[in-house]
């Protein structure tokens, strides 16, 4: 399943034209792929999508056993959608594996915050993973930029 998911979004992203000096970071993390993912939707951007999406993957090798991946991975071969909403929609369930994955880990944690919206999703609410500094909404974009409560890692995920 994995390999079909990464064939996917190589795939993806042979066909995508994308910047030079916007190219995503390939440190083997998780989280690298995953902050500059949440970075381009907050932008309201589609660029490096696919490339991210396979980065993720790539960095879930061997870690397909640990809390969370399983989410991001489902998120990941969905990430390179030609539409926003899709992309958002996606990147809500890598957050729900991200979020499980550093509260399991918690040297993931250094240097990032969980921040949740009440009104996103319809008023359903949903979480993500940023750097720490000002909140920057990834499910809606320039509409409301830093809507979001700053959550501690200890704190429960409100329900969405």
């Amino acid at each position: 399943m994995r390999a079909r998911v990464a064939l996917l979004l190589l795939a993806t992203a042979v066909g995508c034209d994308s910047k030079d000096a916007d190219k995503p970071a390939a440190d083997g993390t998780l989280l690298t792929p995953y902050l500059q993912i949440q970075s381009t939707l907050a932008e309201d951007e589609l660029d490096n999508l696919a490339e991210l999406g396979a980065a993720v993957v790539s960095a879930a090798e061997g870690k397909a056993d640990k809390p969370g991946v399983d989410k991001l991975l489902q998120g990941a071969g969905r990430i390179a959608a030609q539409d926003i909403a899709t992309a958002r929609s996606a990147f809500k369930t890598m957050s729900e594996g991200m979020i499980e994955y550093a509260k399991a880990n918690p040297d993931k944690q250094d240097g990032t915050m969980i921040v949740h919206c009440t009104m996103t999703f319809a008023g359903k609410g949903a979480a993500w993973v940023q750097k720490e500094g000002k909140v920057m909404n990834p499910y809606e974009g320039a509409m409301m930029l830093h809507c979001g409560d700053k959550l501690q890692w200890s704190d429960e995920i409100p329900a969405g």
